[in-house]
């Protein structure tokens, strides 16, 4: 129970995802990168339910979810492919799109997950 009530905690370490606006001010590349800490937001939805024990329900939503996300993966990485050789997509524009689709992934995946359970 509380390993439950700590993995709520970690959603805070999606507040280091605003450090990415950092960028406009230094312009430094490597800022952008922390926008993928808005993933760690998916940890209010998975606290929520990390105290309920492992059954096969539990196992078939993960599955589920994970299956759902696969295919938002596969469009978000599909529009980066035909996307990224344009001439108006800069480094600074790849890489923070990159960084938010790798958070939106997480945040969704949790999402879907505390959806599917509380069916």
């Amino acid at each position: 129970m509380k390993r439950s009530k700590r993995l709520k905690f970690l959603g805070f370490l999606g507040f280091l995802g605003f450090g990415g606006f950092q960028y406009f001010q230094n312009y430094n590349i490597s800022t952008l990168g922390n926008f993928a800490f808005f993933g760690f937001f998916a940890y209010y939805w998975v606290g929520e339910i990390a105290g309920d024990m492992i059954d096969e329900r539990y196992l078939e939503n993960s599955r589920r979810a994970r299956a759902f996300i696969s295919y938002i993966a596969l469009l978000e990485f599909a529009i980066l492919y035909l996307v990224a050789p344009m001439k108006f997509i800069t480094k600074e524009i790849l890489t923070a799109v990159l960084a938010l689709c790798f958070a939106s992934l997480l945040i969704i995946y949790a999402v879907a997950f505390y959806n599917f359970e509380k069916e």
